[in-house]
């Protein structure tokens, strides 16, 4: 019988499947994230205490995605993030299954979701350090308002009010710089400024330019062709096996298969 996590991880890989699909029509380019990259290089699944699947693209690929998916999802599924102008601001993008409901352990309420993050060419020269400031303003416009104790964060309180209180704005702004800087120099690396992961890594550019199929699940999708290198860079460690105290699921602390997520934040909003 299956586990809820297992239960999860089916409604992910139905969503893994449709945008594996509008990739291969499109010609997008697309691998495999984080841990279901771990998944992968040693399981050929998903890690059996894993509750969401992630991937990864490159800015030129994310952006045709972004284009084209929204016409191309199927009905119940939907597309979410700052670019899109729903009611999700997130830097990355969520794919949802509407019809139904998974609570995240901060309290955030979506339908189960696979979530696409985008990697940015950055250069090598002093632009790279605009990149990351930028990157690092966007973690204060993601977070908010703090409650205030000293003269700094009533600054910052201040700053959220007025020339950042548009969380969407803000990234747009941030998307278009990003883009921009990109094309300054030959020498560049890829970097995760806009990914729930929240760090500056850089990465060879030649782990995000060659790509394989991979069994995955007993199915084949797309995936960085050095997962090790990948794997390395990302987590700085060698051994990618979880020890046993860290083998649970970490996101979520509800879900419901068959009731929609916004039926679920209508009832909540009666209570």
């Amino acid at each position: 019988m299956d586990t809820e996590v297992r239960k999860i991880q089916k409604k992910c890989l139905e969503i893994l499947d449709i945008v594996d699909g509008i990739c291969h029509k499109y010609g997008i380019k697309y691998s495999l994230c984080g841990g279901s990259v771990v998944g992968a290089y040693l399981h050929n699944a998903c890690l059996p205490w894993d509750d969401d699947i992630d991937l990864m693209m490159t800015r030129d690929n994310y952006n045709c995605f972004i284009q084209v998916a929204k016409s191309e999802l199927p009905e119940g599924f939907s597309i979410h993030n700052y670019q899109t102008g729903t009611d999700f601001d997130t830097p990355f993008t969520k794919i949802m299954n509407d019809h139904t409901t998974i609570v995240q352990q901060d309290g955030c309420v979506s339908g189960v979701f696979l979530d696409i993050t985008v990697y940015d060419r950055i250069p090598t020269n002093f632009l790279a350090s605009m990149s990351t400031f930028l990157w690092k303003v966007s973690q204060v416009v993601m977070i908010g308002k703090v409650k205030p104790t000293n003269l700094q964060q009533r600054l910052r309180n201040l700053m959220l009010s007025t020339i950042l209180r548009s969380k969407r704005l803000y990234l747009k702004f941030f998307q278009f710089v990003v883009e921009l800087s990109s094309k300054s120099s030959s020498k560049y690396t890829y970097s995760e400024l806009f990914g729930a992961y929240a760090n500056t890594t850089r990465f060879a550019p030649e782990i995000f330019e060659n790509y394989v199929m991979v069994r995955f699940e007993e199915r084949e999708y797309m995936i960085v062709r050095d997962m090790y290198e990948y794997l390395h860079t990302r987590y700085n460690r060698t051994d990618f096996r979880e020890p046993k105290e860290k083998q649970f699921a970490p996101h979520y602390q509800y879900v419901n298969f068959e009731l929609p997520y916004k039926e679920y934040l209508s009832k909540s909003k009666r209570k």
